[in-house]
This record gives structure tokens, sequence and C-alpha cells, in this order.
């Protein structure tokens, strides 16, 4: 197993347990103790996580939400998969909006349909300057470097003189009050943008729903079809109104 694929399941143990020794590495990955520390330095290069005594734990002891190119390391196999999906019910010749997103980063990557995409992602952008069938629109502004996306008064105005055949969002969280994300204006975007969609795609991971985030992009009465990677629990089916399709 390759580093890259060993960080990838460092940070997914992280974000369940909240921390990892250095013995449990060893066993995980069948690596020695040198192979093992090598990857705690690697992992260590984020803010988010600290050393401990034989390992590494979490900074912050709540819920953990990474910054994208964190996240961008992690479950890749479930993320292909979801990206795989939303790729059908994306409309040809459509006109649509892409949200921030490392699972809908590998969506504008592997974009084939010929179709308009309105994203104020970065990544996004750059993904789709290889597409020539896809006519791409950047809703710019202000970059918030740290999660890779634009926001702008002007941005917003223009939201809202267009209408969506269909968005895709993502969240930083999926609780039972509604979908919440970690910045202020991001949530906003995600509110005029659904305000302008016939129809609300959420794309999450099942993890969504044991995060924490602190503002509210939507309700789960505005969603029109869930994509996720694993069966829901029955409580988290209740959060979703019987109109949802959800599908994993």
């Amino acid at each position: 197993m390759y580093q890259e694929e060993r960080i990838q399941k460092i940070y997914q143990l992280l974000a369940q347990q909240g921390k990892v020794t250095k013995k449990e590495m060893m066993n995980a990955f069948s690596v020695s103790a040198d192979t093992a520390r090598r990857d705690i330095l690697e992992v260590l290069k984020s803010d988010k996580v600290i050393r401990t005594h034989g390992g590494i734990m979490l900074a912050v002891a709540s819920p953990q939400v990474f910054d994208f190119l964190e996240r961008t390391h992690m479950s890749k196999p479930e993320k292909e998969h979801m990206a795989a999906l939303v790729q059908k019910y994306l409309p040809e010749n459509g006109v649509c909006f892409l949200d921030v997103s490392t699972t809908l980063l590998l969506v504008a990557q592997q974009l084939e349909k010929c179709c308009t995409i309105y994203t104020h992602s970065l990544d996004h952008a750059v993904a789709l300057t290889n597409t020539p069938q896809v006519e791409t629109h950047v809703l710019g502004g202000l970059l918030d470097k740290e999660n890779r996306f634009f926001f702008s008064e002007e941005a917003l105005n223009t939201i809202q003189q267009l209408k969506f055949d269909c968005c895709i969002i993502g969240a930083a969280s999926l609780e039972q009050e509604g979908i919440f994300f970690k910045e202020r204006h991001n949530a906003l975007i995600k509110q005029k943008i659904i305000a302008q969609s016939r129809r609300v795609i959420l794309v999450a991971e099942n993890q969504k729903f044991f995060k924490q985030g602190h503002f509210k992009g939507a309700n789960y009465d505005q969603i029109d079809q869930f994509i996720t990677d694993k069966e829901l629990t029955e409580e988290q089916y209740c959060y979703f109104m019987p109109k949802t399709e959800i599908v994993f």
C-alpha cells in the first residue's frame, strides 16, 4: 500500500475515533515502526492533528470538519462511487450549479455531458477547463483560500437572475435541524442557489450525520435527491421527507 493510500485511511480513522496510535498503524497496514513514524509526520502537517504519546489525535475533541485539501485524502473510493451516481442525475444540455466539495470535484473532473455549469469553486473551475463540451461560469469574488471558494454580493445578485435545472450541493454536517456549513458565506450561497433551482440534489457521506457545522444552508424538505455512501439508519431516514429519493 502506497503512503497516499495509508494517509487516506489514517484520516478516516481520525474522523471515526478521534485518535490513532503508531501501533494501530503498524498492525492495520503491516508496516514497520519507521514507516508508521513517517506517516505520522505527514498527517501532522495538518493543524487539525496533534501528536500524543504513542500516536496522533484530533486537536479538537468535538466532531471535526476538515479543510478542503485535507478532505481530498479521505474515503476516495466512496467519493468516486457517489460522483458516478451524480453523473446520472445531471441533465443533458441543462443549466446546473456544482457546489464546492471534494466529491463534486470528482464530478467536475469526469464530466462528459454537454451542459452549463455555474460554480463558486476554484478547483471545479480549473478542472472544467479540460471539458470543452461544458460551458463554465464562475461566481467570483473574494477567495476563501482555506476552503477554496469565491464569495461576493455581486455573485448573489447574479444567482437571483438565474433559474437552474438542478443544483448539486454538499454539506459540512447533517443535523436534526437541517443541513449545515462551517462558513456563513457558503451557507448563504446555498440558500440563494436552492431558491433558484428546480431540483436540489444533496451529496454527502454518512459520516456527515456525526459532524457539527455552524451555519444552516438548507432544510431537508428542500431536497429532491440525497446521494450518499451507505444505507441510512431509521433515525436518519426520518430527517427526510417521503418525496426525497435516497440513493447509495
